[in-house]
């Protein structure tokens, strides 16, 4: 008995494990979550494309939450490179810079800035290696906007 109740202990736990990084992995590839409840995007750039594939390998979010007056960026990876160096930043006009540089599987951010009354400008960059092994690295800095 102690046997049997241990393999479903064990089987359990695996699929537990599994189904919550799955879960995991979604809500990363989703913006507003990542970002919080009453945040909606506002503007969206793809980062990373290259031939042969035609696919964007991460893509760096700004959203805005209109109840609390914060903004927020994200940078999610979409393509199949993982453990790359990706960034996301927000700055304030005015401000300096707030950036999350890292070797992240799933996204970088979300930071959160309030901007009453100012404008705002986001990044995002994304380094992977082509098929020949060659690492490329895109970045996209929006210009000042999104002004409230």
């Amino acid at each position: 008995m102690r046997k049997i109740t241990k393999a479903l202990f064990t089987v359990g736990t695996a699929i537990g494990l599994t189904l919550g990084m799955a879960t995991a992995a979604s809500a990363a590839s989703n913006p507003v979550s990542v970002c919080g409840s009453g945040y909606y995007v506002q503007e969206s750039h793809n980062l990373g494309w290259y031939l042969p594939t035609d696919e964007p390998q991460a893509k760096v979010y700004l959203l805005y939450n209109s109840s609390t007056g914060y903004n927020c960026v994200v940078t999610v990876v979409t393509g199949g490179q993982v453990s790359n160096p990706i960034n996301a930043g927000l700055r304030v006009e005015g401000g300096s810079w707030v950036t999350d540089p890292g070797q992240y599987n799933s996204y970088a951010g979300p930071i959160r800035l309030k901007a009453n009354g100012k404008c705002v400008q986001y990044m995002g960059s994304t380094r992977y290696w082509t098929g020949s092994g060659v690492p490329y690295t895109d970045t996209y800095t929006s210009p000042l906007g999104h002004c409230g």
